[in-house]
């Protein structure tokens, strides 16, 4: 009786087994349509909640940002002004970043509007391109000011924002210093435009010393 048993178990399970794989390999066309409509539902809804989870995450970054940094302070009569932003998992490499950054848009500021005034002006002298970006290339590396700086830890990195500012003042120091008399002079002619532009100011009479400056300290 047992040995009976075992044998119509075993009967059992592959009759079962039998049935089943005739069943996996007679799907209609129908069921097969069906199968891949529901894995195309389940990538759709896999696709959607990443898409959530990332606008969550901007939309989490996005609330950190200091105001200056969406609404940036406009060049004034006292200098230009640069924003920069950086992340990274070192904390002190996320703040070089974006100081570099700021740094970086002062002096990309400071050459547009210079070069705007020398494309208004009608010269087109390739030494005068070559002096504005070698000035630009000092303002670069030294004279601006850290004016604003946030540090917050957001997603597992560190986020720096640094806003920074480059003073007239200094850029006049750096124009004596790195100019000639001649170049000086037409540096100089563009700045006194260029402070005009800057809305609210009022361009200074240029010093007719030794030591020219192109706007009092």
């Amino acid at each position: 009786m047992k040995t009976n048993s075992k044998l119509l178990v075993a009967i059992s399970v592959s009759t079962i087994i039998g049935v089943s794989g005739c069943s996996s390999t007679g799907m209609t066309r129908t069921d097969i349509a069906e199968q891949e409509a529901n894995a195309q539902e389940v990538r759709r809804d896999a696709l959607v909640e990443k898409q959530n989870f990332e606008q969550e995450q901007m939309e989490a970054q996005l609330s950190e940002l200091p105001t200056w940094v969406l609404d940036p302070p406009k060049a004034d009569e006292t200098g230009f002004y640069g924003v920069g932003m950086g992340t990274d998992k070192n904390m002190l490499n996320a703040m070089r970043k974006a100081k570099l950054q700021a740094k970086y848009e002062v002096a990309s500021t400071m050459k547009s509007e210079m070069s705007g005034e020398d494309t208004m002006n009608g010269s087109g002298s390739d030494q005068y391109r070559y002096i504005i970006n070698n000035f630009v290339d000092s303002v670069d590396l030294t004279g601006t000011e850290v004016v604003a700086q946030e540090l917050k830890p957001i997603n597992g990195e560190f986020h720096s924002y640094t806003l920074v500012k480059m003073p007239f003042a200094k850029f006049n120091k750096l124009l004596d210093k790195d100019t000639s008399q001649q170049d000086r002079q037409t540096l100089e002619d563009s700045y006194q435009r260029l402070l005009k532009r800057v809305e609210g100011t009022e361009a200074q009479v240029p010093d007719q010393s030794d030591e020219p400056k192109l706007a009092k300290e």
